[in-house]
């Protein structure tokens, strides 16, 4: 019996090593494609040149924008077969490099399409894909990234006017720590500007990402979707701060669970445990979530003396919630090495 088995098994075996493909080439290059020319394919041959039937039982491709076919049914001894790829150039402008590999029950193959996708030429709706009116913007966000609270600074955005007429633009609801203005303030038909913001982050007095949103009148006129936001990720300015002296914030986990499962309709308090082992005040600047299942106690402390320690509380409601949960709570503190502290909270919804 064992005899038959070893035999058996040494059949199959020589069987798939006698099964080989042999590729005419391995790799093909485009060169040069249009970004609009559409999907670009080519075919890689090969001849079984082994003794039993070749199957190929997997393809994969290093991309999304490759898509593989292949010969599904069993290439017979000196008979050939293909391997396709397929290959998007859409938004993909530049060299590519992709590679597929085929997998066979005795051998794997590496095939490889090289090229250069040579980029649309952009018209005003690619410049300019946000709309308002005639009026069309690079984007509708300004945004400033990590800009100290101390600091002023300016943004600009580019525009067009792609109508007949001329258009005179001017902003509402703007706050006092956003200046905004536009060059030239009336654009004639086919003219390009800008909008600058100026955002002064000490009159802003927040930290972490904040947004603003401010409505923009064309000849007077506003309507539906005519707003532009303002984002900024204010960083508290430590500069002038001696580390020796000033506050440490220690967190007791920054990974908490909430204790046992939360039904739906139900609620579950936790808490985030900081003790200030610094030697000045630990100030809690700002705590945010990332989920409105979380709701902050109102009465969490905003200033902890060094060497004491205090609670955040907070209260998990999972809503429509469930099954696994995984949430955020972000701390923000002036403690120089722990500015933006997040707390990652899970729980069981039933």
């Amino acid at each position: 019996m064992r005899k038959l088995f070893s035999t058996i098994t040494t059949l199959l075996f020589a069987s798939a090593v006698l099964a080989q493909m042999q590729f005419s080439k391995t790799q093909h290059d485009f060169g040069q494609v249009q970004e609009t020319g559409g999907e670009i394919a080519y075919s890689f041959e090969f001849t079984n040149t082994g003794k039993a039937p070749v199957i190929i039982t997997d393809v994969k491709s290093s991309c999304g924008c490759t898509t593989p076919e292949w010969t599904k049914q069993p290439v017979l001894p000196g008979k050939t077969g293909f391997v396709k790829a397929i290959f998007d150039p859409k938004d993909r402008p530049g060299i590519f490099d992709k590679e597929i590999t085929v997998s066979t029950k005795s051998e794997q193959v590496k095939l490889k399409i090289t090229g250069e996708v040579i980029p649309k030429t952009k018209g005003t709706a690619d410049i300019y894909p946000r709309t308002m009116g005639s009026l069309r913007l690079k984007s509708n966000n300004i945004p400033f990234s990590n800009i100290y609270n101390t600091a002023t600074a300016s943004e600009t955005l580019a525009i067009i006017n792609t109508g007949n007429t001329p258009l005179s633009i001017a902003f509402a609801s703007v706050p006092e720590h956003i200046t905004l203005s536009v060059q030239p303030q009336t654009l004639k038909a086919n003219e390009t500007g800008t909008i600058t913001c100026v955002y002064n982050a000490f009159k802003k007095n927040d930290w972490g990402y904040v947004t603003d949103r401010v409505g923009v009148t064309i000849n007077g006129k506003s309507d539906k979707g005519y707003e532009l936001t303002v984002s900024a990720s204010v960083d508290e300015d430590f500069s002038a701060v001696n580390e020796a002296n000033a506050p440490v914030a220690q967190f007791a986990s920054r990974s908490i669970t909430v204790e046992g499962h939360v039904k739906q309709g139900d609620s579950k308090e936790f808490s985030i445990s900081i003790t200030n082992n610094g030697k000045s005040d630990l100030l809690i600047r700002k705590v945010t979530t990332n989920c409105d299942c979380i709701s902050l106690a109102g009465n969490n402390p905003t200033n902890i003396k060094a060497g004491q320690a205090a609670e955040l509380k907070a209260t998990f409601n999972p809503g429509r919630l469930k099954g696994k949960v995984n949430k955020t709570v972000t701390v923000i503190t002036n403690a120089p090495k722990q500015f933006s502290t997040v707390v990652r909270v899970s729980a069981t919804v039933e």
